[in-house]
């Protein structure tokens, strides 16, 4: 059965290519030598997305996830990328992604290169290039590529370059340093764990019990949760709210469903209750939110 493929041209999708003969002018800056951006963009609910570069790219890629689901195979390995994930793609590597047909993936995505963007690669352990991203970080990350977008609305210069330079080393610092999820010198997750965080991930218009969640992973509620926040560092109530407030915060981006609306969706009746929810979580209220990412 023909499957459609599309690259780009998505419904409210944003799209920055650096000019390549700016580029050459630019990329030997004192400033832009490190790590800069080539391109960059935001694709939302990306149905029938799908790239595949046999030979490569000339830059390393970095596709983060905030809805929905897609997949990846690099250098011969299938991979699976969903909510709240990051995927990273060495430079030169064969590769293909492309969106899931039944839960297309809104994806925030950049191109980069530099003297040291392979060092950022290295931060994972060998052989992974799909990194979880913690609730408590999807915040800056989303908010900081809509500063680089905003930055080349107003055309390309060096200016503009470094800038992004600049968010560029802000991105990754919130992913391999400041991110709780990530912590490769602790042992893997526990599969009793994960398959709790998928069940979260799969009922955010719910509101499972502590109980309930243990449940999923077959085991005593004390025990579960001692696992859990060992692990994850944040009590398991605790990550299903900052799991609510990361979806709050994408549909306040891409939708145009109100407040009260929102947090039905999320399972919280009370609109004021969620709002103060918000609030803690993010330092402002959702309206705030809006309007400071749009």
């Amino acid at each position: 059965m023909f499957r459609m493929h599309i690259r780009e041209g998505f419904a409210g999708q944003l799209h920055f290519v650096v000019p390549r003969p700016f580029l050459q002018e630019v990329e030997n800056h004192p400033l832009l030598r490190a790590l800069f951006v080539t391109d960059i963009g935001w694709y939302p609910a990306a149905r029938y997305h799908y790239r595949e570069r046999e030979t490569g790219s000339a830059e390393y890629i970095l596709i983060y996830c905030v809805a929905g689901r897609g997949f990846a195979q690099v250098g011969g390995a299938a991979l699976e990328v969903g909510p709240g994930q990051a995927l990273l793609i060495p430079s030169g590597e064969a590769h293909l992604y492309s969106a899931s047909v039944e839960a297309p993936w809104s994806i925030h995505w950049v191109h980069f290169r530099g003297e040291t963007a392979y060092q950022f690669l290295q931060q994972l352990p060998p052989g992974q290039l799909v990194m979880t991203v913690d609730p408590r970080a999807h915040g800056p990350i989303t908010e900081t590529f809509q500063e680089c977008y905003a930055a080349l609305a107003e055309g390309f210069s060096t200016r503009q370059m470094i800038f992004c330079a600049l968010a560029l080393h802000r991105i990754f610092g919130w992913l391999f340093f400041a991110n709780p999820a990530f912590q490769p010198g602790k042992t893997a997750l526990p599969r009793s764990i994960d398959r709790t965080l998928a069940y979260l991930r799969d009922h955010l218009d719910q509101r499972p019990s502590l109980a309930e969640m243990a449940a999923q992973a077959g085991l005593s509620v004390s025990h579960f949760s001692y696992l859990f926040k060992a692990h994850l560092g944040v009590a398991p109530i605790d990550y299903f709210i900052q799991l609510k407030i990361r979806y709050a915060c994408h549909l306040l981006e891409t939708s145009d469903l109100c407040v009260k609306d929102i947090a039905a969706c999320l399972a919280y009746e009370d609109p004021y209750y969620f709002s103060r929810l918000f609030r803690k979580a993010v330092g402002c209220s959702p309206t705030q939110y809006r309007d400071r990412v749009r």
